[in-house]
């Protein structure tokens, strides 16, 4: 019975990377789901105790990339995917990450293909630590 707990987080961890998974190009999801995965996902990281300095300093990455692609002229769909191993790093360093990475390592290749797209990854993580904020968790 140890495992239950684990278990269940492991398929909300699923269902929500499912989700993401479904919109090849992540300018297609549609906001109302964008938002309830962001929900979900942020009160599951509240719950299992990752803190919120942990998600911004992802934030921050995609936020300095942003900067970089000057308003979508000079986009770069490198400097997006690059992203996958800075959250690999975290979730190396902090289990507690592991979760967002399931989540939005599909995210980051859907957000890849155009800038459009990439603002819907950067919309995605600020509505996790919005909703993360929210459900009480703390820095």
């Amino acid at each position: 019975m140890a495992n239950d707990g684990r278990d269940l987080n492991n398929q909300l961890e699923k269902e929500l990377r499912d989700k993401v998974l479904k919109y090849a190009d992540l300018k297609d999801i549609p906001a109302e789901e964008l938002v309830e995965i962001a929900r979900r996902l942020g009160k599951h990281l509240k719950d299992i105790g990752l803190k919120t300095t942990q998600i911004r300093k992802f934030l921050d990455w995609v936020r300095r990339i942003d900067g970089q692609f000057n308003k979508g002229k000079d986009f770069n769909k490198d400097s997006v995917i690059l992203l996958k191993p800075k959250l690999a790093y975290s979730a190396g360093r902090e289990f507690r990450v592991k979760p967002l990475m399931e989540v939005l390592d599909p995210a980051i290749t859907a957000g890849s293909n155009s800038y459009e797209s990439f603002k819907k990854l950067l919309a995605l993580i600020e509505s996790i630590i919005s909703y993360h904020k929210f459900y009480g968790g703390g820095d």
